[in-house]
């Protein structure tokens, strides 16, 4: 009985490594990942942004000309970062977010804080600024990425946080 107990134990162990090894194998892949790949066919190409009107973060209200505002900038620098031309779409939050799920943007900024309603509809970025909002309190800004794409929001939570974002923001705003 010794030989079988042996032998039967020889075969779990393999079984065992088998496994390890096939599981090891299978986490080989790049992470962060993008699902739509957003990086890769941003980085060169172009960024779709979505942008509503949230001044001082973001200004559309001269009309014809390109907008302005704290994350227009922000957005420009870090397009700049991975050689990649922006194409804005004005509108409305909700129109906006629609386009952003739909997979016709890639990104939507516009005063967005960490409290959105959108959060469930949107991968929110981490807080890249702070500011005080009209009834007094502290507000985490954030923007907002199509969910699942990670990799592409690694990339630009990485680029937001290296920024120096406080002085920007209006002296009357900070906390």
């Amino acid at each position: 009985m010794k030989p079988q107990r042996s032998a039967f134990r020889r075969v779990m162990q393999w079984i065992v490594a088998c496994g390890l090894t096939l599981g090891l194998v299978g986490c080989g892949g790049h992470y962060p990942a993008d699902p739509g790949d957003s990086l890769n066919r941003i980085s060169g190409g172009t960024l779709r942004v979505g942008i509503s009107h949230q001044p001082p973060w973001t200004d559309i209200s001269s009309g014809e000309t390109d907008p302005e505002g704290i994350e227009v900038q922000l957005i420009e620098d870090y397009a700049a970062t991975i050689n990649a031309e922006v194409e804005w779409q004005a509108g409305g939050e909700e129109e906006l977010m629609t386009l952003l799920s739909g997979n016709e943007l890639d990104l939507v900024i516009g005063g967005l804080t960490s409290q959105s309603p959108w959060s469930s509809d949107a991968g929110l970025t981490t807080s890249f600024a702070e500011s005080i909002g009209v009834d007094g309190s502290t507000t985490q800004h954030v923007m907002a990425v199509q969910m699942g794409e990670n990799a592409f929001m690694t990339s630009l939570e990485r680029f937001l946080l290296d920024q120096n974002i406080e002085q920007q923001v209006p002296e009357e705003m900070r906390p």
